[in-house]
This record gives structure tokens, C-alpha cells and sequence, in this order.
């Protein structure tokens, strides 16, 4: 899920906005919430929050104030989209809030479906991201995108080949070098030595990257649990899932999914 930060300084504006829209529902959770401007820019520093929907009128910081100061403060990485609530009397701070590129303003009295839209634009923006996050972090750990056949004629070239295409149609099942092996009809130590030779990985690691960078796409999916992203690249326990995907990472799964950390240099 997303993470969102609510600021909001009148109590009833505020607590609505809470209680009518389905967070989860839209891949978000509900992280925190403020009164005003000030502490809402501590909530984003400390929570570091994906979304931040802000009134534009606020005691200590007023919305574009707040907004000015987190690209002030907050490295580029780690600053959070905002959609901006303002008043039919706020246009010269709309115009403003467009300068600042938020995703979005929405006037008051706000209408719940028109919020709606707004969140499920963001969501769309940081679906993408991760997206390109997984993809940047598939490039750092020298896995390919497709199916890598080693090229050539020989009977090592076959053997690895095949081995390679295995392993792209079944990670997500329990898959061994010894099956694969009994399949190509060769010995598993005699596969093992080729594939080692023919990609420079071993069955194991080739078959552990294989399945780590389809669990990266997977985690993009704000909406899509951990454990059925384990099961789904080949993992029936969770914590040998997060256990391998933090040694191959760099983190778990949860700190992936949240962005708190990248791939391991």
C-alpha cells in the first residue's frame, strides 16, 4: 500500500475525509494526519509518505508554503506527490500549486468521487514508478528480461539452453537441477558444470535471480499480499522468500515495496 498523509486543519473536514474514502481500496493507507502546516511537514519527514493531500489555508504553513518547503528539504527521491484541497477564493495559490506541479487541486465542498479520481491518478504515477524502480533494480542485478539462450551449436550449448528456458517457464514451481537434468536426460553434475560454464551463474543463482525479478514486478502491485507474491515465484514459506529476497536485494520485501532501500551495490 501507499502511504498518505492527510493535512487538513478544520476537525470536520478532516475526520470526513478519513472516514468516506476507502483507502485500501484505492492501494492506499491512511499514515497519519495534521492540524496544520507545521506538522504535517513532521509527519512527512519522519513517515516519508508517497501522497500528502493538503489544504491550502492552514495555520503555521499554508499548503504552498509546506509544499515548498519539503523541495527545499527533501531530496528529489524521497519527496511525495501532493493534491491540493482549496477554496473557490484560493485561485492565486491554485495557480501556484500548478507552478509547483502537485498532481492535483480539488475545490471545496469536495466532492468524494472527484477525490477518488484524483487518488487513483496518483496511484497510476507511483504504479509506474515501482515499475521502473523494479526494471532499474533488474538491470543492477544483471538479470534479463527475456530468455537467455546461449548461443552456438554444440551439445553444452543445448543442454544450457534448454536448462535457461526451464527455468523462465517454471520458477514459479519446485524446480531443481537434478529434475532439469533428468528432463535434458544428462547427469545433474554434468549439467551443473555446463550452465555454470555457459552463463556464469549457477542453476541455483540463475533460478534465485529468475524469481527475484519477477517478485520485483510483482511488488509494484501496491494491492498484491507478500505471501501470495512468495507462492507466486516459487516460494511456499514467506520467510525463506523475504530470507533470499533480502540477499539478493538488499532488503525485504516490505522495505522494497515502501521504498525505504535499493538494490545491494
Amino acid at each position: 500500500m501507499y502511504r498518505v498523509i492527510l493535512a487538513e486543519d478544520e476537525e470536520l473536514t478532516r475526520r470526513g475525509i478519513i472516514a468516506t474514502v476507502d483507502w485500501e481500496a484505492m492501494g492506499f493507507t491512511l499514515a497519519d494526519s495534521a492540524k496544520d502546516g507545521g506538522e504535517a511537514f513532521e509527519r512527512i519527514c519522519a513517515l516519508k509518505p508517497d501522497l500528502v493531500v493538503t489544504d491550502i489555508r492552514m495555520p503555521v504553513l499554508d499548503g504552498i508554503s509546506l509544499i515548498r518547503l519539503v523541495r527545499e528539504e527533501i531530496p528529489e527521491a524521497e519527496r511525495p506527490r501532493f493534491i491540493v484541497l482549496t477554496a473557490h477564493g484560493d485561485f492565486d495559490y491554485a495557480r501556484e500549486a500548478v507552478r509547483l506541479d502537485v498532481e492535483d487541486f480539488i475545490l471545496k465542498p469536495l466532492d468524494d468521487e472527484e477525490l477518488n479520481r484524483a487518488l487513483g491518478k496518483v496511484r497510476s504515477k507511483l504504479d509506474r514508478r515501482s515499475r521502473d524502480a523494479a526494471a532499474e533494480a533488474v538491470s543492477d542485478l544483471g538479470i534479463s528480461p527475456q530468455v537467455e539462450l546461449p548461443k552456438g551449436n554444440d551439445a553444452q550449448d543445448h543442454y544450457a539452453a534448454e536448462a535457461v528456458a526451464e527455468i523462465h517457464r517454471c520458477y514459479a514451481c519446485d524446480l531443481s537441477l537434478e529434475d532439469t537434468a533428468s528432463r535434458l536426460g544428462i547427469s545433474g553434475g554434468y549439467l551443473a558444470r555446463v550452465f555454470r560454464k555457459k552463463t556464469g551463474k549457477t542453476f541455483f543463482d540463475y533460478l534465485t535471480l529468475t524469481r527475484m525479478r519477477e517478485a520485483m514486478a510483482l511488488l509494484a502491485n501496491p494491492t498484491a499480499r507478500i505471501q501470495e507474491v512468495a507462492a507466486a515465484v516459487g516460494y511456499a514459506d514467506q520467510r525463506t522468500f523475504s530470507q533470499r529476497f533480502r540477499q539478493v536485494v538488499g532488503c525485504t520485501p516490505r522495505e522494497y515495496r515502501q521504498g525505504k532501500s535499493g538494490p545491494r551495490e
